[in-house]
């Protein structure tokens, strides 16, 4: 599903000053954006859209494109789309302005005219239809009507093989995650660094993906103690999970947010039994990730005996390479999507069209491997903005459907906690090395299959035979320095905060963090991550931790938290909108360029109830 809502940036209440600029979390993705590019000026509504416009992508074609009015309180514009035999899809009075879909060779009309202030782009490509889609895969909401795949276990070999020994441990870096006896007993801690400080996840992504990894399955017949499987199970359904929440209820956050969750995860890592950590997000950056700060940062949760698991990301119609940093680090294991049509038939069988796919400019061929990505059941968080605006993904009550090369990573994720259930001793690159070598190769001649379908199974014999302990993985990798800019790591993608205190929000830019520091990436790369070190943090005063389903309130520093631009600045939650949370589009947890006015609903929020129930 492809998901996407505007975030808030607000005050610290301390004396330290913050917001999150956003980075292009990869949840659920069905539909990828166009690359984001320079809005047009005011006066200008044409800019790029006429570019784009007169390319074969748009020839003869009914283009989506979000308009501003010049005087929102009228009607003229939206007159105008009609007039033009055009239709207005959603209103979106935040950014004073509509949702559209006009005819190609009609726009120069809409552009030209002084009712327009600006346009863009949507961000929707065309995408080749998935089997049994409702549409044509042109709008997300398409692939919601599919069916449930509840045969993937089967697929990557889950039924053959179990290994024996303890569950292992599986840090989720995300948006939290919701209580369900899906996961009871087994999560360990809930991080926040977020300013809502307790954990939960009002956005939704974590706990589909919390469920994707490790749930139970329990809640399949609407009733906790009840029984549990039957196609509601995730890929490691005994495992253990740490959650550390990077993003609040609107999904927005910022790569400097997401190397101090990292940070965390090492620095935690002896306490809580560490093997896997997961990652569904990524930045549209090209840095090279030989000076990358986020790749430097996975890297080293590498090195702590880590392994990392990292979706490919969701634009591999933009053509390759398309892969989203970290996915693009050598060292990480980077997982695109499979379609296997929802059957156990291997004939059947292709790489999403979605998933990234290409070669970096380091001549590094991602992904590693592929997984399931169609329509996976996982843990649905009830109330989260995704789950008010798209309720035909919901399933069964308790569950929800989701795409993209997120469940993907989740599955593999999952897959490699059962390794080490098998070995706790094992090396992440001995683990990588068994994944990869194991992978079912019919999909190995397809573009963006890597290596393959993942095989649980032979995954698992090849960790209980030892196969690949004198073959590891990974070696003669050049490592990154992590002394690029933070800014460039970023990629394109921006938000809005109040940096300098004085209730405005400006956008994040330059060498600086989220708390508004200047970045030393000298210095960070310098400091060992211990738990020593962390407490001399200053994310360390910011940060809750919390066992189980426990809330603490703690003391200490609070900051108001992260988000998308300057107009959604003052949204604190769904009421604030004003309206019927119906009329939002969502697309993806992703961006669609820097203008503040660019966006449409990007990401699952809050929606007024309380998680913990």
């Amino acid at each position: 599903m492809a998901w996407q809502l505007p975030g808030l940036p607000v005050r610290l209440s301390s004396s330290i000053r913050s917001c999150c600029a956003l980075l292009a979390l990869l949840a659920l993705v069905l539909v990828p954006t166009l690359p984001p590019g320079a809005p047009a000026a005011p006066g200008q509504a044409g800019g790029r859209l006429l570019r784009q416009g007169s390319g074969a992508r748009w020839s003869g074609a009914t283009v989506s494109l979000i308009v501003r009015e010049r005087d929102p309180g009228s009607a003229r514009a939206e007159r105008l789309v009609r007039q033009l035999g055009g239709t207005v899809t959603h209103e979106l009075p935040i950014i004073g302005g509509f949702a559209a879909r006009v005819r190609a060779d009609r726009l120069p009309r809409l552009l030209g005219s002084p009712v327009v202030e600006r346009a863009w782009p949507d961000g929707r490509i065309r995408m080749r239809g998935l089997a049994g889609a409702g549409g044509d895969g042109d709008d997300p909401e398409d692939h919601d009507p599919l069916p449930a795949d509840r045969t993937w276990r089967k697929a990557i070999g889950l039924d053959r093989h179990y290994p024996g020994g303890d569950p292992a441990t599986v840090a989720l870096l995300d948006t939290g995650v919701t209580r369900t006896p899906d996961l009871d007993g087994r999560v360990l801690a809930r991080v926040d660094l977020t300013e809502e400080r307790d954990g939960y996840d009002r956005f939704g992504h974590g706990s589909h993906l919390a469920g994707v990894i490790a749930g139970n399955g329990e809640m399949m017949d609407g009733s906790a103690g009840g029984d549990s499987g039957d196609g509601y199970q995730g890929a490691a359904p005994t495992a253990r999970l740490v959650s550390v929440k990077v993003s609040n209820w609107n999904g927005a956050t910022d790569v400097s947010v997401v190397l101090a969750g990292l940070q965390w995860v090492v620095s935690h890592r002896a306490r809580y039994g560490i093997k896997v950590l997961n990652l569904s997000f990524g930045t549209d950056s090209t840095q090279s990730y030989l000076i990358d700060p986020l790749d430097y940062a996975v890297e080293r949760v590498w090195g702590s005996g880590i392994l990392v698991v990292v979706a490919a990301g969701n634009d591999g119609e933009l053509g390759p390479p398309s892969i989203r940093k970290p996915g693009d680090d050598p060292y990480v294991l980077t997982v695109g999507a499979a379609d296997l049509n929802n059957t156990t038939r291997t004939g059947d069988d292709v790489v999403a069209p979605f998933s990234s796919r290409g070669t970096t400019a380091e001549g590094v061929a991602k992904p590693d491997l592929v997984a399931p990505g169609i329509s996976i059941l996982g843990i649905r968080a009830v109330g989260s903005t995704i789950d008010r605006l798209r309720p035909a993904a919901r399933y069964n009550g308790h569950y929800v459907k989701g795409t993209g090369t997120s469940q993907a990573a989740a599955i593999v994720s999952g897959v490699a906690a059962l390794l080490y259930q098998e070995d706790p001793a094992l090396r992440p690159d001995v683990a990588k090395a068994a994944l990869v070598n194991t992978a079912q190769h019919r999909l190995a001649g397809q573009p963006g299959a890597g290596a393959g379908l993942v095989d649980a199974g032979a995954a698992i014999a090849a960790v209980r035979r030892g196969t690949y302990r004198s073959r590891p993985a990974n070696q003669g990798l050049r490592s990154s320095t992590g002394r690029g800019s933070l800014e460039a790591s970023r990629g394109s993608l921006r938000a809005y905060t109040d940096l300098d205190g004085d209730g405005s929000p400006e956008p994040i830019a330059g060498e600086v963090d989220a708390l508004g520091r200047a970045w030393d990436g000298a210095a960070w790369t310098a400091t060992s991550w211990t738990p020593a070190t962390w407490s001399w943090s200053p994310w360390s005063r910011l940060v809750v931790e919390a066992p189980g389903w426990e809330v603490e309130r703690q003391g200490g520093d609070s900051w108001s938290g992260m988000g998308w631009d300057a107009r959604s600045w003052q949204i604190k939650h769904w009421g604030s909108l004003g309206a019927d949370p119906s009329a939002w589009h969502i697309k993806h947890w992703g961006a669609l360029g820097e203008d503040p006015g660019a966006w449409q609903i990007k990401h699952w929020g809050s929606l007024g109830v309380d998680p913990s129930g």
